[in-house]
């Protein structure tokens, strides 16, 4: 079984590792130029900060940020609106719910502070199960971009 609780400094060396392996997976593009360090990262910690444990160990992790739109064609000017930037669970245990307890986790914070809309995007190479996974959770298509 899984908690998923808010991200805690103590809780940053697992974060960077998870980080890490991530690039190393090269899943994602673009990612393997990210080099998360304990200071980068302590600036996040907070409301949208949140890990996920299994078997007392951190197996994942997500953060976002509430943002104000500026107005847009989905949203109004001065709607606020949380944006998801990582979500990652260790490739040895994707599969099992952490991913989706993550999501759910920050879409609830969000939601008890009356924040209603959530944005997500994602350079994952396996676009199409990323896709599929963030439809499960109640997603939908705004746009798509493409790079060659």
């Amino acid at each position: 079984m899984h908690r998923v609780r808010s991200c805690e400094p103590d809780d940053l060396p697992a974060v960077i590792r998870l980080s890490q392996a991530w690039a190393e997976e090269r899943i994602t593009k673009g990612y393997e130029n990210v080099n998360w360090t304990e200071e980068s990262l302590a600036s996040k910690v907070g409301n949208y900060f949140l890990v996920a444990e299994l078997e007392d160990r951190i197996a994942g992790y997500t953060f976002g940020t509430v943002k104000t739109s500026g107005g847009s064609s989905v949203m109004t000017p001065g709607e606020n609106y949380l944006e998801i930037y990582e979500v990652y669970v260790d490739k040895e245990i994707r599969s099992a719910g952490l991913g989706r307890s993550l999501v759910r986790a920050l879409i609830e914070k969000a939601e008890s502070e009356g924040v209603t809309r959530v944005t997500v995007g994602s350079s994952n190479t396996n676009w199409r199960e990323t896709a599929q996974f963030y439809e499960n959770l109640g997603f939908g298509m705004w746009y798509f971009q493409m790079i060659k």
